[in-house]
């Protein structure tokens, strides 16, 4: 029998992307594999350490599992994404929320907030989704946003074999990573892109991010470093350089 598709990479479109993650973010049984989920207060926990986090924006926000976070830290937490459903279900979430300013949806790559407007963006694995020009766009604009000195942060899988998390529509043949990535970093490609557009790296290192608290998450992130000679997540800090 002739297969009647042909294997072919997807060509991942504003609209194929935005429909991808309103699939996500309206399933119940998707909920518990979103990342701020798992290890949002792991991430917020570590840079917590490294810098004061202020008033907060959450870029590419999903179904606001970091904003529910970032609200215990800080007074002011902003949401915005691509996908009109997800910003749609994050401000009904959390409406009336002490702190919370609401999510607005992210429309050719711009926010409408004013310039210089937090102390703190964050995209959690958020890099991984983006070809070059939406990627300069979107730091850009993340940086646009920052006070003077405000910092951005990024998190990212490290070295990613993205081979390896791939999947082929039986349908048409489309093959594509299962959740959507389309791009692999390290830590020193992640420097050399993001220096140039008026950030400075402060803090950067490839880690285990956990979801477990305590003790358990202690030595679930100890054996997770001897197992494996790649540590899975690339968390980095930048600084906003200039004005």
């Amino acid at each position: 029998m002739t297969n009647p598709v042909s294997p072919h990479p997807v060509e991942w479109t504003p609209e194929q992307v935005a429909r991808f993650w309103d699939y996500y973010s309206s399933s119940q049984a998707l909920e518990d594999v979103y990342f701020a989920k798992m290890v949002g207060h792991t991430v917020l926990a570590l840079v917590g350490k490294r810098i004061r986090i202020g008033e907060a924006i959450d870029i590419g926000c999903g179904r606001g599992d970091l904003i529910a976070e970032l609200l215990r830290v800080s007074t002011d937490v902003h949401g915005a994404d691509s996908s009109p459903g997800s910003v749609e279900g994050v401000n009904q979430r959390f409406a009336g929320t002490p702190g919370f300013r609401g999510a607005t949806l992210m429309e050719n790559g711009r926010i409408a907030l004013d310039d210089s407007t937090v102390d703190t963006a964050f995209m959690l694995e958020v890099i991984e989704h983006m070809d070059d020009g939406t990627l300069r766009s979107a730091l850009e604009e993340a940086r646009r946003l920052l006070r003077r000195g405000g910092h951005l942060v990024l998190t990212t899988p490290n070295e990613e074999n993205l081979a390896s998390h791939s999947v082929m529509c039986p349908e048409c043949g489309g093959i594509f990573h299962r959740i959507q990535h389309v791009r692999s970093w390290s830590a020193a490609s992640l420097k050399l892109f993001v220096e140039p557009l008026g950030f400075e790296v402060v803090y950067s290192t490839a880690t285990v991010l956990t979801r477990h608290r305590g003790l358990k998450g202690r030595l679930h992130t100890a054996i997770t470093k001897l197992r494996y000679p790649i540590h899975p997540n690339l968390v980095c800090i930048v600084r906003k350089v200039g004005n």
